[in-house]
């Protein structure tokens, strides 16, 4: 994806919005070891504008991921929906704010959006907020079924706290 702001370079205090609903599926972005898929075209809108030499980006990003719950290991799908804004710079002389620096006449958005999908994203990803997730002994999925398991071993090393409980 790319936007094209010629038009706007040569005026100061102009804005050109613009809207990108951009097929990203087979995308992926590696994320702590985890692999997370764009299941839904990304969708970014917004405007930029030209303004003390500077063009100020701002967007909305949304869409749909697939990940998969660090509780149970089943996939689920996380919506995306958020804004953000970007400063760009033909040179850092006289820049004293975080910006990136323009070249040429286009601001490719492409490792931008999926750089501020992977900034959005919850450390922990679970399918719901109540997710049992998976019985040590078993493996089962407690979400779909119970096993019945009983879990009331005792780490050996912690066996001599048991007799505390035992004399009172």
């Amino acid at each position: 994806m790319e936007l094209n702001i010629m038009d706007i370079l040569k005026n100061e205090g102009v804005k050109k919005q613009f809207s990108f609903f951009e097929t990203m599926q087979g995308n992926s972005i590696e994320f702590y070891g985890e692999k997370i898929n764009i299941v839904k075209p990304v969708k970014i809108e917004g405007h930029a504008i030209n303004y003390e030499g500077k063009i100020r980006l701002d967007i909305n990003i949304s869409t749909e991921i697939e990940r998969t719950c660090s509780r149970c290991l089943a996939y689920y799908y996380e919506k995306i929906d958020f804004d953000a804004d970007y400063v760009f710079v033909k040179s850092f002389e006289n820049s004293k704010e975080d910006a990136y620096l323009l070249k040429g006449d286009t601001i490719s958005l492409d490792e931008i959006v999926l750089d501020e999908i992977a900034s959005q994203m919850t450390m922990k990803p679970l399918c719901k907020p109540n997710c049992k997730g998976l019985c040590p002994k078993c493996g089962k999925n407690k979400n779909i079924d119970e096993c019945g398991c009983v879990l009331d071993e005792i780490d050996p090393r912690l066996q001599i706290l048991s007799s505390f409980l035992e004399k009172n």
